[in-house]
């Protein structure tokens, strides 16, 4: 390990000298070491450290006035050779870790990247940025124009602000946004897009590309040991200019960061769900805020959060009413499923039938949509009734076609099985039947209604890997499907010029449950996959399947309302005193064995505090009550807006101590209540 030698250091802590490390693990505290010869840190250098018998990584927090014995010090192995962490970003780790309540040291491990960012390897040389001249600048209407200017004078004003920009779907968000990237690279500072699922960085790294004549740097999960350290690396040492990336992005150590931009703010993807959990948007603005730095939230239905954000004057509001030059929104038509009877077997409509005959015809695309993956979601046997659910969590099995093979699969741990011959409860043979639709299964009647359409599935079962995810990408934009088949990945952010239709096989589906999202997020879902239809010259159509087509999320939609339907959904939350009105949290106790779980959630709940300002429920099982071989059992708080609920959710839990063979995992406005 190379000591830091080309870094800049102020105030410097010299050999000898005792230093704080607040080590990259989820330890409560930071701890003490030594400075060995020859070492050389200051705030927020990074270092190796003994942990016991093992290495760890960490950063310097500062001097340690702790006291501990001589003997008991031991001594930093090596200081890396990596520019260190700001006091912007050591503020900005330590304000996610009180908000989530997690650990500092497990945020720090995030802001890191990984084990591979640290561990030295060989040296390289960084590809670098293309120099090509970048593309002439779109042309923009004048609700774009006025737009692109109040975001460049953001930039400009290298001041916190917030700022919607909101757009219906095909308005030209990204192009009004890439004025303020333009801007911020003006100003040789450093700009980051955070994306809702790596899948979409493709499209907009073309795009940007072409835009400004260079590769932006790419952050997400897909990446290979060696790019994650170079890219950190080149973000840190204010090398990489202009950064696309998951919500991961957002913890990248930028050294002059100057812009923020999240694109589909509204999208559920962008919360964390377990290690750190963490909504990136509303990070994303506690980033901009303590960097003071502007953030643009870009979205065609924003989140019902973001919309009071706007009424109350915390954010500002940028709109853009119409679809960029001749493209206008598609026509959106309800199917009556009370009405129109499906034949056995089937889940395409006529109506719909119909329209994917006349679209095949012109030589035109389709879509069609379903939230549901693989070919079957539930297997039973006819005979006895049994149905296949996974050991190792309360979910179904489901069934899977792909490549030829029959497997049941559980979509929450990964369980695969092969499909079996007979029922293993009552022995019969050839009495396991499908039960309802996945993709594959309509795939395969999009096939046997169509043969010689090009049909291809687009869906994360089915494009496990980027590459063949991004393949399917580029043959959709090159016209080389007729018909794509997928689940919500296809709803975000697609364009796709030739594609004029879009089925919804059953709209109905996230209306069910006891989400209070429920008609928020099936609206928006809703509302983004139509909006893929008719994006260029060519008209678009829209056709929804459904058995509530009286829903105030259906006739919304169809009208265009999205306006009523929100202030609807606002109405109800106030009324029922929910968020954004109150704050809820959960409070998830799991183990391997139900009894012990059970006896320690009974602990917890003698011990909950008294306060008039929060309310705690349970325990309860969870949804899902077991999850990779794990019972859960769940808190669920309801809190005024101004309560102090994380303190007292930390002077609740300080109360019992929870034994290591059980684990308790807190989520702050929580998005999901699986």
């Amino acid at each position: 390990m190379e000591n830091t030698t080309n870094l800049h250091i102020d105030t410097p802590f010299v050999r000898g000298e005792l230093i704080s490390v607040l080590l990259a693990q989820p330890l409560p505290r930071p701890l003490t070491y030594r400075l060995g010869a020859g070492q050389e840190v200051a705030e927020g250098s990074l270092v190796q450290t003994p942990l016991g018998k093992k290495k760890a990584f960490g950063m310097v927090l500062g001097p340690s006035h702790e006291k501990i014995e001589e003997s008991k010090i031991k001594e930093v192995i090596a200081v890396l050779d990596l520019p260190p962490l700001n006091k912007e970003m050591r503020d900005f780790i330590q304000w996610v870790s009180g908000y989530t309540l997690a650990p500092e040291g497990h945020v720090l491990a995030m802001a890191l990247g990984g084990q591979s960012v640290l561990t030295p390897r060989k040296a390289r040389t960084r590809k670098k940025e293309s120099t090509a001249s970048a593309s002439e600048k779109p042309v923009l209407n004048p609700a774009q124009d006025n737009a692109a200017k109040e975001l460049r004078n953001a930039v400009k004003a290298a001041d916190f602000s917030v700022t919607l920009l909101d757009g219906v779907t095909g308005s030209g968000k990204t192009e009004v946004y890439c004025d303020a990237i333009e801007e911020c690279l003006k100003e040789n500072r450093q700009a980051l897009v955070l994306l809702p699922e790596i899948a979409l960085t493709s499209q907009l790294t073309g795009r940007l590309e072409r835009r400004f004549g260079f590769t932006p740097a790419l952050w997400h999960s897909a990446l290979t040991p060696a790019t994650r350290r170079d890219t950190w690396k080149a973000v840190a040492t204010g090398e990489a200019r202009l950064v696309i990336g998951a919500r991961s992005a957002l913890f990248l150590p930028f050294a002059s960061p100057g812009l923020i931009v999240a694109d589909e703010e509204h999208d559920t993807s962008y919360k964390q769900e377990d290690g750190v959990i963490y909504h990136a948007r509303d990070m994303a603005v506690v980033r901009g805020k303590i960097g003071k730095i502007p953030v643009i939230l870009s979205s065609a239905t924003p989140s019902l959060e973001t919309t009071l954000n706007v009424k109350a004057g915390r954010y500002r509001h940028l709109h853009l009413p119409g679809r960029h030059g001749d493209a206008r929104m598609p026509d959106i038509h309800l199917i009556d499923l009370r009405r129109e009877k499906l034949p056995s077997g089937s889940w395409i409509s006529p109506p719909l039938q119909k329209a994917l005959r006349q679209t095949l015809e012109k030589g035109e695309q389709a879509l069609l949509f379903l939230n549901r993956r693989g070919y079957a979601p539930l297997t039973l046997c006819r005979r006895c009734g049994h149905r296949f659910a996974c050991p190792q969590c309360s979910a179904w099995l489901v069934e899977h076609r792909e490549g030829g093979k029959r497997r049941l699969r559980c979509h929450h741990c990964g369980t695969t099985l092969a499909y079996p011959e007979r029922c293993p409860e009552c022995g019969a043979e050839a009495t396991l039947a499908a039960c309802g639709p996945g993709v594959e299964r309509l795939a395969a009647e999009a096939k046997n209604l169509f043969p010689a359409a090009r049909i291809a599935i687009l869906a994360s079962d089915t494009q496990e890997h980027l590459a063949t995810m991004r393949q399917t990408i580029a043959a959709m934009e090159k016209g080389e499907i007729d018909i794509l088949v997928g689940t919500q990945i296809v709803a975000k952010g697609y364009h796709f010029p030739r594609l004029t239709l879009v089925g919804v096989i059953d709209g109905d589906l996230g209306l069910s449950g006891g989400d209070l999202r429920a008609a928020e997020k099936t609206f928006q879902l809703l509302a983004q996959v139509a909006g893929r239809s008719g994006r260029a010259d060519l008209k678009g159509q829209v056709f929804i399947q459904t058995v509530q087509p009286q829903h105030a999320v259906m006739t919304h939609l169809a009208a265009y309302d999205r306006d009523r339907l929100s202030e609807t959904l606002i109405n109800e939350r106030k009324k029922y005193a929910m968020p954004p009105f109150a704050r809820l949290a959960t409070v998830t106790l799991s183990g391997t064995r139900l009894s012990q779980a059970q006896d320690m959630a009974q602990k917890l709940a003698q011990a909950i505090p008294r306060s008039p300002d929060v309310e705690v429920l349970g325990p309860a099982p969870a949804p899902l009550a077991l999850l990779r071989g794990r019972h859960r059992l769940r808190f669920l708080l309801k809190a005024r807006r101004d309560a102090k609920l994380q303190e007292f959710i930390r002077g609740w839990i300080a109360k019992v101590k929870i034994p290591h063979t059980l684990r308790l995992a807190t989520d702050i406005d929580p998005q999901h209540f699986s």
